[in-house]
């Protein structure tokens, strides 16, 4: 639930950015309120659809070499979330900026009240289809239930539109980059833990050696099958058993996507 929760959060939080930057901007404008419902409505239709294939081609290969298509899954999740985070360090600042300009414009009269809708209805669908896409992958890995789907989503949600409300108000304009850099290192452990689950599905498909295995045995201390240990595992990837192939994935890919998320940029990007 917590891996869900992160994900819809963060996907939920650039959708409240955007919605809370163009609404702000746009303060007194009438009829800005419909169209941010009208671009909210076709965005999320757009990201259903996608969903639906993601899920699918997931039901299309059920028994057929399942381990190695989750594991690809799952590495094609972990892409995602390091392009996700590499994308949010250099165009963070892009899309607020954008999005205050164009609610400006709006309200200036040099621009159609639909691009409102337009540019949060982009918004969604983007961010849906790589919500789907990791859905699939944290379905396939965890086998997560319908009661824990609905409660990440509901947190998800739940906090990326707590942000945006206060954005809007704007108590926290300031420190929104500290919200991006705080995501940014949990889905890098997020990532991290993933990549580490693929790994182990490709040794115990006989496609990888596994190394010594486990390397270190902590089940009796704390279990991954307990509350804690699973709320550790699938927020940042703590394993009980985990073997040699696992453990280097691990610190491999959490320090690549850390890097990405927190390198220093060039000055002409830093400065947009």
């Amino acid at each position: 639930m917590s891996q869900i929760a992160l994900m819809v959060f963060r996907e939920t939080l650039e959708v409240a950015v955007v919605a809370a930057l163009l609404l702000a901007a746009t303060r007194g404008i009438p009829g800005r309120w419909t169209w941010a419902i009208v671009g909210i409505v076709v965005g999320i239709i757009g990201a259903s659809i996608i969903a639906v294939f993601a899920e699918r081609l997931a039901d299309s290969v059920a028994g057929s070499g399942q381990d190695v298509f989750q594991a690809v899954v799952l590495l094609a999740t972990v892409v995602l979330v390091a392009w996700t985070i590499a994308w949010m360090r250099t165009h963070g600042r892009q899309i607020a900026a954008r999005a205050r300009d164009t609610g400006r414009r709006i309200a200036a009269g040099t621009a159609p009240r639909y691009l409102m809708a337009t540019a949060i209805a982009v918004c969604i669908l983007r961010d849906g289809t790589e919500l789907a896409m990791f859905l699939v992958g944290a379905r396939m890995a965890s086998e997560t239930g319908a009661t824990s789907l609905l409660a990440g989503f509901a947190i998800g949600i739940g906090g990326g539109l707590a942000v945006g409300a206060l954005l809007y108000r704007g108590v926290m304009a300031a420190s929104l980059g500290h919200v991006f850099n705080a995501v940014a290192a949990l889905l890098a452990f997020l990532g991290a833990g993933l990549a580490a689950d693929a790994i182990g599905k490709l040794c115990g498909a006989g496609w990888l050696p596994s190394g010594i295995d486990p390397l270190w045995d902590t089940e009796e201390i704390l279990s991954q099958a307990s509350d804690l240990g699973r709320f550790l595992h699938t927020l940042l990837g703590y394993m009980s058993q985990p073997s040699t192939a696992q453990v280097l994935t691990y610190g491999a890919t959490l320090a690549l996507v850390l890097w990405l998320g927190f390198r220093r940029l060039p000055a002409s990007i830093a400065s947009r």
